[in-house]
């Protein structure tokens, strides 16, 4: 199962995702950490990122999907035994992948599935990609899959998103402190200046996404079903996956972040 939360009474709706990439947990933790701190701050009438709590909660619906892989992120962090089905099935797949560290390398969900390359929104393109650099079947990263939304975590994700109908989306990953928006020819109007707000509350960069990676991922897909702003935003620097140490920078920059988005 894959859980998700509604918080707040405003009109506006705002989408937060994370977890999508098991390597990444810190970002489900991070949603956890964001998530508390604004609703303890709510019910004890205090500040949130410097606002308050109270009025932000008035002014947007907010959405969380915190963990989109929860069987991934069981492999990377350990929950799941080395004497299991699961973990001894990863294994093998991770065995043709020598160059990738195993289990810290792992970006997929348990079926060797990267999720965010499962989305149809330049899937083909994704997948010729992909399979130029090896990625053509099960893999620890990279494999976007036989066909679109054949997992069944996007294909919840997708759904869900088509319920709400978010007007802004915000995906987290790691690492880079940098936010990527959406192509000129999918981006909405207004999305730019969304950008540079978050990047000045964040202290975070604005740049292109990759052509290597620009296809395919939930962004993506996002912004061509709903026309809507939708942001990657890559948390932190260092290695994946980054240390539990690095929760509190991550907060002190997403606090902000999150704050500026339920005022847009």
């Amino acid at each position: 199962p894959l859980p998700a939360l509604q918080i707040g009474q405003g009109d506006t709706k705002i989408l937060l995702t994370a977890g999508h990439h098991a390597n990444e947990y810190i970002t489900s933790m991070l949603c956890w950490e964001l998530v508390e701190a604004y609703l303890a701050a709510v019910v004890q009438g205090g500040s949130f990122g410097g606002r308050d709590a109270g009025a932000l909660y008035h002014n947007a619906m907010l959405y969380v999907v915190p963990m989109v892989n929860p069987d991934g992120i069981a492999l990377v962090t350990g929950e799941l035994s080395p004497d299991s089905a699961e973990y001894r099935a990863a294994q093998e797949i991770a065995a043709a992948y020598p160059d990738i560290p195993f289990p810290a390398g792992w970006k997929a969900n348990l079926q060797g599935v990267d999720l965010n390359l499962n989305y149809p929104a330049g899937w083909e393109k994704a997948r010729t990609i992909k399979a130029a650099l090896g990625f053509s079947g099960p893999a620890p990263r990279d494999y976007p899959g036989a066909r679109p939304l054949d997992q069944p975590e996007t294909a919840a994700l997708a759904a869900y998103a088509a319920c709400i109908r978010p007007d802004l989306m915000l995906a987290l990953h790691t690492q880079g402190r940098v936010i990527y928006p959406g192509p000129v020819e999918t981006a909405p109007e207004g999305s730019e200046a969304l950008a540079k707000a978050l990047a000045a509350a964040s202290g975070y960069a604005v740049e292109d996404v990759p052509a290597e990676s620009a296809n395919a991922g939930f962004k993506d897909w996002f912004l061509q079903r709903f026309h809507r702003s939708a942001f990657t935003v890559e948390c932190g620097l260092g290695e994946n996956p980054l240390p539990p140490s690095a929760l509190d920078g991550l907060c002190a920059e997403l606090f902000p972040l999150l704050v500026t988005a339920i005022q847009w």
